[in-house]
């Protein structure tokens, strides 16, 4: 699980051969580019132009319906003609949200008309300079047009309000919000709407026809992006007149055919491996298997260089994780059939193959799961109880105390694996010392408290899977959950100090004490992340209750006769689907949490930043 070891090399050259050099090298695509020493600020390269074809991009992209037809060429002209396709797709959306806010308006005054009817407001001349006003009135607030000398007709009324006009020289003192009408007759309002509708389905027509140029504009997206990125490069570059130097991160595997570029393109080439104090980027490299994990992994936090790759465990624990929040096999199954629907979808770029892999995982890992409990849409098919896990003859998911145990268990083994970890990338130094003392502690103390309960159901099943009494392992346990407990705390509270461990100082020895002091603290912590994990146990039996209550509900209604036979298929197709819905965003969410923070945070404390290959988009 190590990161990707570096290597910083730095490349001289003459002046005359700086833009070939750059431009090969963004073919190479395994550097990393380091500002060098000396160097102003650097410029902030954005081209408008860029920016414009990059909204037409993403207007185009987010269309409903795309044209099949994909062009091959613009024409004579590549860059022009292509700032024409975007800004003629930029004016389409730009029509179409002036349509769309025209149209919402439209909608909202033909709303507050309509109790009114059809009626053409007359000109202030032909009325003696009179003002109309309108109100929609509580029918309760009548009386304070039948008690006043206002001049005033009800034109329409429902069950709650009296639409009321007053004619007035100017607006009555009433406690009541008069409401403001469109001058335009209500006919007109409706022909308006009419017409902005059939503009916006022109629009969009047009918008669907305009994708047929989504690949073209998608091409010079990309050999504009190369043409910046190539231009910040040199900014990052030292030279003059006469040489240049460009220095980057490379990995120490491409060593070897960098050695061989310099050597083809005439460069003298320096290679350092990094010294104390710096901060290389951080690059993941992990099998395609298991890759889609790194995305997880790197949406809370991207592991410094001297860290470690966490994707390994983050891929199987929060598969497992997943699987028992989701908690049904059929569940699964539904899950896969709409992968297999978007696989095509999902194969436009390697990071979305890698992530549609992690998507098998979780798939696998809750059918394989669910088939365990024997849970299908809440229900045991026949022949599945003989394989289904069970504890004192009820399913797993029945047994309260077994499947909280079994949740406190997971985070034990989580966070003292985040410890041992940690003891084993800091071996021989203090700081491994108190991180294996924190995985006696944590591991010791879930013994002892689970051993220590009277009747304790733990022991019980211990014994009877080994054919002996409880009474004989029951003590064993407790004595040695208790005895790593206490080694546990003691390496915690002796070398959670950084000091030094034999010094004749009695000022480092106080500050030990402290830090030792100050180190247990965190047994709280400790308590409260093991603890955490019980929302596996609790998820879960929320979603399989749900699936349970569904069918219930279900079976209930298909008694009623007529009808129940579809409102029960109704109940059950809604209700699992919400469900489904909410066990996908629990398992992603507390998925998520119980990796990146529990467990991180005994084990990955060291944020860096990731490694920016300097490489070509354009094919």
């Amino acid at each position: 699980m190590p990161i990707v070891k570096l290597q910083k090399v730095t490349f001289y050259g003459l002046a005359n051969d700086r833009e070939r050099v750059v431009k090969e090298l963004q073919r190479l695509g395994c550097l990393h580019l380091i500002d060098l020493p000396g160097k102003g600020p650097r410029k902030v390269r954005e081209k408008k132009e860029q920016a414009t074809v990059n909204e037409a991009i993403n207007y185009l992209q987010s269309s409903p319906v795309f044209n099949p037809n994909q062009q091959k060429e613009y024409g004579s002209n590549r860059h022009h003609n292509c700032l024409a396709v975007a800004r003629e797709t930029l004016q389409n959306r730009e029509h179409k949200t002036a349509l769309n806010d025209e149209k919402d308006l439209l909608k909202k005054n033909i709303e507050l008309m309509e109790p009114f009817g059809e009626f053409q407001l007359p000109h202030l001349s032909h009325i003696d300079n009179l003002m109309i006003w309108f109100y929609q009135v509580p029918r309760h607030q009548m009386d304070l047009f039948r008690e006043s000398s206002l001049v005033w007709q009800v034109i329409n009324q429902d069950r709650q309000f009296v639409y009321v006009v007053v004619v007035s020289d100017s607006e009555p003192d009433l406690p009541l919000n008069r409401t403001s009408l469109d001058r335009r007759p209500l006919s007109e309002l409706k022909q308006r709407l009419a017409s902005v509708e059939q503009e916006l389905e022109t629009l969009h027509w047009d918008r669907v026809a305009m994708t047929r140029w989504l690949t073209l504009l998608e091409r010079d997206r990309d050999y504009a992006d190369d043409e910046l990125a190539r231009e910040e490069a040199v900014d990052r570059m030292f030279g003059d007149h006469d040489l240049f130097a460009l220095q980057a991160w490379a990995p120490k595997s491409a060593v070897a055919e960098l050695e061989a570029f310099a050597k083809k393109f005439g460069l003298a080439m320096t290679v350092v491996a990094p010294a104390a104090g710096e901060s290389p980027p951080t690059l993941l490299e992990n099998p395609r298997m298991v890759a889609g994990a790194e995305g997880a992994v790197t949406f809370y936090i991207t592991p410094s260089y001297q860290a470690w790759d966490p994707t390994w465990i983050m891929y199987f624990s929060f598969a497992l994780f997943f699987a028992m929040i989701m908690s049904d096999a059929a569940y699964g199954l539904i899950m896969g059939i709409l992968l297999a629907f978007f696989w095509k979808k999902l194969s436009a770029t390697e990071k979305l193959r890698e992530f549609r892999l992690m998507l098998v995982a979780l798939v696998v890992a809750t059918v394989a799961y669910g088939v365990a409990i024997g849970s299908f849409f809440g229900v045991t098919p026949p022949g599945f109880d003989r394989i289904q896990l069970k504890v004192e003859g009820q399913p797993l998911t029945s047994h309260q105390d077994a499947m909280m145990m079994l949740s406190l268990a997971i985070g034990v083994f989580h966070l003292s694996l985040a410890n041992l970890i940690n003891a084993w990338r800091f071996m021989g130094s203090s700081q491994a010392l108190c991180s294996l003392g924190w995985a006696f502690a944590i591991s010791g103390g879930f013994v002892f408290g689970l051993f220590t309960a009277p009747e304790n159901k733990a022991a019980i099943w211990l014994g009877q899977g080994v054919g002996q009494p409880a009474e004989l392992w029951q003590p064993f346990l407790r004595q040695s959950g208790l005895v790593a407990l206490l080694v546990g705390l003691s390496m915690v509270f002796l070398f959670s100090s950084s000091r030094p461990l034999f010094s004749l100082k009695v000022s480092d020895w106080g500050w030990r004490i402290l830090d030792g002091f100050l180190g247990l603290t965190n047994v709280t912590k400790a308590f409260g992340d093991t603890l955490s994990y019980l929302r596996l146990f609790a998820l879960g039996l929320a979603s399989a209750q749900l699936a349970v209550t569904f069918n219930q509900l279900a079976a209930g209604v298909q008694e009623v006769q007529g009808l129940g036979f579809l409102l029960a298929i109704m109940i059950l197709v809604i209700g699992h689907g919400v469900n489904i819905l909410l066990g996908i965003m629990g398992g992603v969410v507390h998925g998520l949490r119980l990796n990146c923070i529990e467990f991180f945070n005994w084990s990955l404390t060291e944020e860096g930043y990731p490694f920016r290959p300097f490489s070509k988009k354009a094919g």
